[in-house]
């Protein structure tokens, strides 16, 4: 009967880390929850839950999981470095519109570019591009292809007078100011970012 008061006591209970919720002999620490001497105490900000079957007290925490990018997913990102067999990008949101807090940073090898050859990163790419990108794995630094038609560069610039460029013909890109024509790896959707 005192384990049910008790529990009745401490269901709900908003905790914050270093927390006492209980003692050891009312209930086993589970998830989010640490035992100190005896004591069960919150190792987070959340609300206590306990567990009169397992006879154990868990946490369930107010903090936000970063979201990441994970394999599979489609991405956009800016290129900010190029050398003849690798890009950099910088990850800032996915397709599906959530936007990163903080970049995340990706590589593309140049054999993640198109099935045909491409000699250096500078007939596909320029820095400054944003691409569509599919990642390929599930850690930092993440690395991306843009293989398929729906990927590859949404918006450029041009490298000389740095005025947004429009599509020209299926590779090229031409600005309307300075009538600079360069290539690219297009996406079929250039033009139509949706972040």
């Amino acid at each position: 009967m005192i384990v049910i008061t008790r529990m009745k006591e401490i269901t709900n209970m908003k905790a914050t880390p270093g927390e006492a919720i209980c003692v050891i002999e009312e209930f086993l620490p589970g998830n989010w929850v640490y035992e100190d001497d005896g004591i069960v105490r919150a190792a987070v900000v959340g609300k206590v839950i306990p567990d009169l079957r397992l006879r154990t007290v868990n946490l369930k925490p107010h903090v936000k999981i970063p979201q990441l990018p994970t394999k599979g997913d489609v991405v956009y990102g800016i290129v900010t470095v190029l050398h003849d067999e690798l890009a950099i990008i910088k990850i800032f949101a996915s397709e599906s519109g959530r936007k990163y807090i903080n970049p995340f940073t990706g590589t593309i090898h140049i054999t993640q570019v198109q099935e045909s050859y491409v000699k250096n990163f500078y007939e596909v790419l320029a820095v400054g591009d944003i691409i569509k990108a599919k990642v390929l794995n599930n850690s930092t630094p993440y690395s991306a292809a843009i293989k398929e038609q729906k990927l590859g560069v949404v918006m450029a610039y041009c490298t000389i007078c740095g005025s947004p460029m429009r599509k020209h013909q299926s590779d090229t890109l031409k600005c309307s100011k300075c009538g600079n024509v360069e290539k690219r790896k297009l996406s079929v959707n250039y033009g139509n970012i949706k972040i």
